[in-house]
């Protein structure tokens, strides 16, 4: 499998990157949203690590005079933690909307989310792929509930 689909994820992850920085004189509000988005995109795939790739490549170029790298590296912290801490936030606000183990996923996700892992979200895709996932709408409808 590695073999087959390596290369591919290779030559988008070249180009994905390629097209990051050349954004990187654009306005840091766009690059910003398009970062956020990224690590929200798929929940720890590839986009994902793109982006974070991304945005820890640059670390390296940040000083007191030159912030941005420092500016990019915590956008993309925090829109990490967003899937995650937003699916715990919303079995705390309204729990008749979700079952006792999606309840239970919501006190890990608090966890995983403060720790800037995304994929505590994935319980929820899983389970309502269009309701907290939509990208997944894309590929196949969900399943019944």
């Amino acid at each position: 499998m590695f073999l087959v689909l390596g290369g591919p994820i290779a030559g988008l992850t070249t180009a994905l990157n390629g097209w990051l920085s050349g954004m990187t004189g654009a306005s840091a509000v766009v690059l910003g949203i398009i970062l956020g988005l990224m690590m929200c995109f798929d929940l720890g795939g590839p986009v994902n690590k793109v982006a974070y790739a991304f945005a820890v490549a640059g670390l390296s170029a940040g000083s007191a005079d030159n912030q941005a790298p420092w500016q990019i590296m915590a956008t993309v912290m925090a829109a990490g933690m967003v899937p995650p801490l937003a699916m715990a936030l919303a079995t705390v606000l309204d729990k008749k909307l979700f079952s006792l183990a999606e309840r239970e996923n919501g006190k890990a996700a608090w966890l995983l989310g403060a720790s800037f892992i995304s994929e505590g979200a994935i319980p929820f895709a899983a389970a309502t792929r269009c309701a907290s996932f939509p990208p997944a709408c894309w590929a196949a409808p969900s399943p019944a509930r």
